[in-house]
């Protein structure tokens, strides 16, 4: 038995619509945010940021550890075992908040600046809050209850940036800190009442050992991977002006929302690959559609990125004109969608639970998080700025995610060949995408906004059909739209069943 692809993507289809609109409404909110809000200022909202990025990455990793094996015992009917997991491994994780709640409240108050103090504040309770509303939506969306979460992550990207706009030009920078706080408390009452988990509080110290000691090797691979992620903002908020961290963050903003499309393809695939990998007889067996998900993902993203190039010039050129310094730096960083989409598949598989290789992914981005910490410090004292780190950032994601597909290749395909082609079908997209970017730097400097549009669009089409057309009509053929349109109107049929 195959994993569905069309089904995957009719329910993430489901988030996928939700970040649309909230990307729509996102994208609305920061173009006025960053007419009232100077890049100075949306500095200190970038520094006040990586406190709660950070806070929500340390962690002892024990849900991390239940997460991957409810799957498998609900894939087996083993509803109450699965239900025990998640106590087990939800309690002392609800304690641990307790503890990075506290130092951000204490931290506030070594700040002699008042907009930080009170920002840091407003950071620790948005922490908490973010939790546990993050926890009930996790549990959700493990039992695959894809409608309930669906819509609250319907009401999140709504509210939040609603809020936002409603409280900026009296608020300022609080305005951004304070409407996800009110939004984490209105969503944890949401999956209270819509999407229940039967949590109790229990303590089982040999099972909590147990899922520590896989957990806290998940957790280290997050933290390293998401400061890997978040290195850049760091290093130039220590070593160069708010301004230029301001610029960069505001890129990597738009950046953020175009990933949340195809990471809401894989999010709905992991609980449906483990469960579908524990039930299979081997574990190449259970793996064995990674490969042609992989492409896919590849093919969408790669299509997704002189896009949005296009999308962000003329939001900037057009409306948020004072971010101009900004172009440049989103051209390099879009290029992240692809590498950052496409490495969750084999993350998915060294980190589950038959597999159990989260040791090597923990390995490999730790030395990638060192290079990567040496090459962004040479660029920034060689004077190459914040678009210098953008070509390291991505420079190094690429080198991560080459390796991690190796590492994980022999649970993917059946020998060397196999592999050759599949990294030759993922790369020929990049390739393609990445022609675009030198062809929008041409059109910038040589046609106006008009032109700009017009010749990549056309471009684009071509480009993208010729490929399709010539290398991957397997994927992207009419039998394959039209049976996911079917999956669509049936899911919406009246009378149908939903989860």
């Amino acid at each position: 038995m195959t994993i569905s692809i069309t089904n995957i993507a009719k329910n993430s289809l489901k988030f996928s619509t939700v970040q649309i609109i909230g990307a729509a409404i996102s994208m609305l909110a920061v173009m006025y945010v960053a007419t009232i809000i100077l890049p100075e200022e949306y500095g200190i909202y970038g520094f006040l940021g990586l406190w709660l990025t950070y806070a929500s990455l340390i962690g002892p990793g024990i849900m991390s550890a239940g997460s991957r094996e409810m799957p498998g015992l609900l894939g087996k009917g083993k509803v109450d075992a699965a239900v025990r997991i998640q106590n087990v491994s939800l309690t002392p994780e609800l304690v641990w908040s307790l503890i990075p709640f506290a130092v951000i409240l204490i931290a506030s108050f070594f700040f002699t600046d008042f907009i930080y103090r009170a920002g840091l504040i407003i950071v620790a309770f948005s922490y908490l809050t973010g939790r546990l509303a993050n926890f009930w939506n996790s549990y959700n969306f493990i039992r695959e209850k894809f409608n309930t979460v669906a819509i609250g992550n319907l009401i999140q990207v709504i509210a939040v940036p609603v809020l936002t706009l409603l409280a900026v030009s009296w608020l300022k920078v609080y305005a951004l800190l304070l409407a996800p706080l009110i939004v984490n408390i209105v969503l944890w009452f949401y999956y209270l009442k819509k999407g229940p988990i039967n949590y109790y509080f229990v303590l089982d110290r040999k099972e909590t050992f147990r899922l520590l000691k896989v957990g806290i090797v998940l957790q280290a691979g997050t933290l390293v991977f998401w400061a890997y992620q978040l290195m850049d903002r760091t290093l130039i908020a220590a070593m160069l002006s708010q301004e230029q961290l301001g610029l960069y963050t505001f890129a990597i903003g738009f950046v953020t929302v175009a990933l949340a499309i195809p990471l809401s393809f894989t999010n709905v695939l992991q609980p449906i690959l483990w469960r579908h990998a524990e039930k299979a007889k081997n574990i190449i067996e259970g793996f064995k559609d990674a490969e042609r998900v992989a492409v896919y993902l590849a093919l969408v993203t790669a299509m997704l990125i002189p896009l949005i190039q296009v999308g962000f010039y003329l939001i900037v050129n057009l409306i948020t004109k004072n971010y101009t310094g900004s172009i440049q730096i989103f051209n390099v960083l879009s290029y992240n969608i692809f590498l950052a989409a496409i490495v969750v598949i084999p993350n998915l598989i060294l980190g589950s639970a038959i597999v159990n290789k989260q040791k090597i992914t923990l390995l490999f981005y730790t030395i990638g998080l060192a290079i990567n910490i040496a090459l962004n410090i040479l660029v920034i004292k060689l004077g190459y700025g914040v678009l210098g780190v953008a070509w390291v950032t991505v420079g190094s994601q690429g080198l991560m995610t080459l390796v991690i597909y190796y590492f994980a290749r022999q649970y993917m395909v059946a020998d060397k060949m196999e592999y050759l082609r599949l990294q030759l079908k993922m790369l020929a997209p990049f390739i393609v995408s990445l022609g675009f970017f030198f062809l929008h730097r041409y059109l910038e400097s040589s046609f106006g906004l008009r032109g700009f549009t017009g010749i990549s669009l056309f471009a684009q089409v071509i480009a993208w059909g010729l490929l399709v057309a010539i290398f991957y009509r397997g994927y992207l053929s009419p039998k394959e739209i039209k049976a996911f349109i079917v999956h669509i109107k049936e899911d919406l049929s009246p009378g149908k069943t939903k989860r």
